[in-house]
């Protein structure tokens, strides 16, 4: 049996109006897709925008109910109370500040006077410690003085050599005076001077054609004195 053309066909044109429905479906998906996720992301930006919008309002109403009358006011009112409360205890320290002044203030006044006393005695302890290291060292420092002195009255240099020797000894025995000035040492003053026994020893008398009688007219030996203290007496002549 021979079948129709028509017939063969058929089965064709099904296939083919298969494949363009699947076709139609398929871009219809795609579609529904996009708009899907564009709806999505308008969506979002609305939300963002609507959550800006509300906190910019949240933090409007804030700066106006901080700013409201009556919330200033009820600040006003807790400040004062504050206040009161610090004034009223500063006023009980106060009082008992007073308190305790009457009764313990002689008894301060007493400590704070004998810790001045007691400065000032150790003060001047200490400044009476150092005096008389002063005075020992310079008395031992005098001995050394007087081997000057005698060498310079004794010995008369003749030579060039013998002339800068006595120099270079001349130059010590006077860097010793200087530091003698320094802490406060002088010399006691004889010639010319009425003899003083608080500073002069007297070792001898004698006629004296240039001093009157009483007056110093010979230094054997120099003296010294620091401040008030003597080192040691000057020993001298005195004119007769």
């Amino acid at each position: 049996m021979t079948r129709s053309p028509l017939f063969l066909a058929a089965p064709l044109l099904l296939l083919a109006s298969s494949v363009d429905a699947f076709s139609v479906g398929r871009s219809s998906v795609v579609f529904v897709r996009q708009n899907t996720r564009m709806y999505a992301e308008s969506s979002s930006d609305d939300t963002a925008k609507d959550k800006t919008e509300e906190l910019k309002l949240t933090d409007e109403s804030s700066s106006d109910i901080l700013n409201s009358p009556a919330f200033l006011k009820r600040k006003l009112e807790v400040l004062n109370s504050d206040l009161a409360a610090l004034e009223g205890e500063m006023g009980a320290t106060s009082t008992i500040l007073q308190e305790n002044k009457a009764e313990w203030g002689p008894q301060l006044d007493a400590l704070q006077n004998e810790y001045v006393n007691i400065q000032s005695r150790m003060t001047r302890q200490s400044e009476e410690g150092k005096d008389v290291a002063t005075l020992e060292v310079s008395r031992k420092m005098l001995e050394v003085m007087d081997n000057y002195d005698r060498a310079f009255g004794a010995v008369r240099p003749e030579t060039d050599e013998e002339k800068e020797i006595e120099a270079s000894y001349k130059k010590t025995y006077d860097m010793i005076l200087e530091t003698f000035k320094d802490l406060g040492i002088t010399e006691v003053e004889t010639l010319g001077k009425e003899f003083d026994y608080e500073v002069h020893q007297a070792v001898m008398q004698r006629p004296s054609d240039e001093y009157d009688e009483g007056i110093v007219c010979d230094e054997l030996a120099k003296g010294y004195i620091l401040g008030d203290r003597l080192i040691r007496a000057a020993m001298v002549s005195v004119a007769a």
